[in-house]
């Protein structure tokens, strides 16, 4: 079937786009979804209008309340099964923070690198993203990492299915993280940002996270990205534990966050320290650490530029 995409309008075709994107993630939008991903300012009942026409046109396919490209029907039992896979992780990673929690330099836990909700995939490795103290985040990455070390949680080469992965962190006087995005066009980073999946928050950090980052409804105009939860505050039962300890940590927390540091960069492997602040995989800058020695973000954008000319070209 020739489609004609001359015709179109900028929003048929950029929920086409977003339908694009994620489907490289295996991932079919609900309608609520579409709005909320979308790159341009719309009510969403025009989005639902708009994306029901773009069906009946054969731009786009829908089942059971899903929206995809013409040909990729399974992609719903994907994301049903995802679902399960995702709980599972879900039930992991709230054990570990349940954990990282005690230490009081930790300030916030989320579920990260989720494009698109519970979408996980089953040999996956847990990704969590912290926020610690400021000042103190190689003092939290060293406890919450050698923690998961010593329990035999960390993903190796060759075991990384539900296994914590812990290579992201900033500090709460650090909470800006524009200067992370790679472009205008670093699509995976803005639905990173705006998929954060809160597993613990001591003060509000995600409300503040999204205020801070607010530069990001240039790009998701819809969606309001702060989630909130009773079940992501503080639990009292900490309340004494976290006073007390911090009146001791006050007053040596500066050489141990300087000690941390050193420990840390003397046993980092060498195809991290190798990379630091060479590009986007590995930063270790005033509160922020970032370990990726893979980060595909610039290929992730080739490949969706590649199937946007493939998919108007063949038109």
């Amino acid at each position: 079937m020739v489609r004609d995409f001359n015709n179109l309008s900028e929003l048929q075709l950029a929920l086409i786009k977003i339908v694009v994107f994620f489907d490289m993630f295996s991932y079919p939008l609900t309608a609520y979804e579409l709005w909320r991903y979308l790159g341009v300012s719309a009510e969403f009942k025009e989005v639902f209008a708009e994306a029901q026409g773009l069906i009946t046109l054969g731009f786009l396919a829908g089942e059971q309340g899903f929206y995809f490209l013409p040909g990729q029907n399974q992609l719903v039992a994907t994301r049903k099964q995802r679902y399960h896979y995702t709980n599972r992780k879900l039930k992991i990673a709230r054990r570990a923070v349940r954990l990282f929690r005690l230490l009081p330099t930790v300030e916030f836990a989320a579920l990260s690198n989720l494009i698109g909700r519970h979408n996980l995939r089953d040999g996956s490795d847990i990704d969590i993203f912290i926020i610690a103290k400021e000042n103190r985040i190689w003092i939290t990455r060293l406890f919450c990492a050698g923690l998961m070390k010593l329990l035999r949680q960390r993903p190796t080469p060759s075991r990384k299915r539900d296994k914590i992965c812990l290579s992201f962190y900033i500090d709460n006087a650090h909470l800006n993280l524009s200067a992370l995005a790679d472009g205008p066009e670093d699509y995976y980073f803005h639905f990173w940002l705006a998929g954060l999946y809160p597993l613990y928050d001591a003060g509000a950090y995600h409300h503040q996270l999204m205020m801070a980052n607010s530069w990001l409804k240039q790009y998701l105009p819809n969606g309001d990205f702060v989630v909130n939860n009773n079940s992501y505050r503080e639990s009292p039962r900490y309340w004494l534990t976290r006073r007390l300890v911090l009146k001791f940590w006050n007053h040596i927390c500066n050489f141990l966050e300087t000690l941390a540091r050193s420990f840390q960069l003397l046993i980092m492997p060498a195809a991290l320290k190798e990379k630091i602040n060479l590009d986007s995989r590995v930063i270790i800058r005033e509160g922020v650490l970032k370990l990726y020695l893979v980060d595909r973000r610039q290929e992730f954008m080739r490949r969706y530029q590649e199937r946007l000319r493939r998919l108007f070209h063949a038109s």
